[in-house]
């Protein structure tokens, strides 16, 4: 059923990666110093959308996720999906801590840049994406056991 636990918590993933785009890695205040010598800070945000991989990530992982719920009648498949999602969503946080490293060592010495909530949203979705996954495994044992019962 739809209901289950494990499309809540894929339903989770998909939120928490969506949230990317609405919290931000970084913020700053915007000046010409700062937007010269950090392009992707030009609107004092740093988010999935200053670069293609993070945007292509972030929207793979949550598609993969939405996806995965509505697979609830192929347990194997939505185990396998929510792997692969797992996946994506460990790329995500590797290139969003490589791509905040980056940005913060071209940041202008005297220039204040600040750490946000977004920064934690892949980690989060990597969590609740690894929890959908061991309750689909607990779901398919439930279901082979009733097999045997039958």
């Amino acid at each position: 059923m739809i209901q289950r636990i494990q499309s809540v918590f894929l339903f989770l993933a998909a939120g928490s990666a969506l949230g990317q785009f609405m919290l931000p890695y970084l913020t700053s205040a915007t000046n010409a110093a700062l937007v010269f010598a950090v392009p992707a800070l030009n609107d004092g945000r740093l988010n999935p959308v200053d670069n293609i991989g993070l945007l292509a990530l972030t929207l793979m992982t949550s598609v993969v996720s939405l996806i995965a719920i509505f697979l609830f009648r192929n347990r194997p498949l939505q185990g396998k999906l929510t792997i692969g999602a797992a996946a994506v969503s460990l790329l995500l946080l590797v290139l969003a801590a490589f791509t905040t490293k980056q940005t913060l060592d071209a940041v202008p010495a005297g220039e204040t840049v600040q750490y946000n909530a977004g920064l934690a949203l892949p980690a989060l979705s990597l969590v609740f994406q690894w929890l959908a996954f061991r309750n689909i495994g607990k779901d398919e044992k439930l279901v082979r056991s009733m097999d045997r019962l039958r």
